[in-house]
């Protein structure tokens, strides 16, 4: 039985996220002016890559996260501006530990990463599975009714 399910979450920025945007870009804008009055004609250049720069990190912010399952295999990927694509972790639902609810996850969890978009448009839940090297990590997303489905299934008596 094969199973393909792909499926793409808006990030909705948190006040931190928007702090760091308009921190960063209005960093670099700061020291594109800056470089014009100190390097004189060579500082227009600079200021130019600076300004470029600025724009590439304030739309960096505003991406998606698509989560791509295919058999047993998850892949979260950050979608950045729509044009941009990085994948962020792959991870193997027959070597889940523990997975459920949010609520119920355990309070002793240590490497955790977080793929949620804060729209709360599908329940959060967690995932204790170990990375291809062994290590033991957490991971915080939200997973639609199908994707659920396979994990009833893949990791079955796991469910918390």
């Amino acid at each position: 039985m094969e199973n393909f399910i792909e499926y793409c979450l808006p990030y909705r920025l948190t006040a931190l996220d928007r702090i760091k945007q308009y921190g960063y870009t209005i960093g670099l804008l700061a020291l594109g002016a800056v470089l014009i009055a100190l390097v004189g004609p060579v500082g227009i250049l600079l200021c130019a890559g600076a300004c470029y720069l600025a724009y590439r990190v304030y739309f960096s912010f505003l991406y998606e996260l698509e989560y791509t399952l295919l058999e047993n295999e998850i892949t979260f990927t950050k979608i950045i501006n729509k044009e941009r694509r990085r994948e962020m972790l792959k991870a193997d639902i027959s070597k889940t530990e523990s997975y459920g609810p949010i609520d119920k996850m355990p309070a002793n969890v240590k490497n955790v990463r977080s793929f949620v978009s804060h729209q709360g448009e599908e329940p959060e839940y967690f995932w204790i599975t170990q990375k291809k090297n062994g290590e033991s990590v957490c991971i915080l997303f939200q997973p639609n009714e199908r994707v659920l489905a396979v994990f009833a299934t893949r990791a079955r008596g796991k469910l918390r």
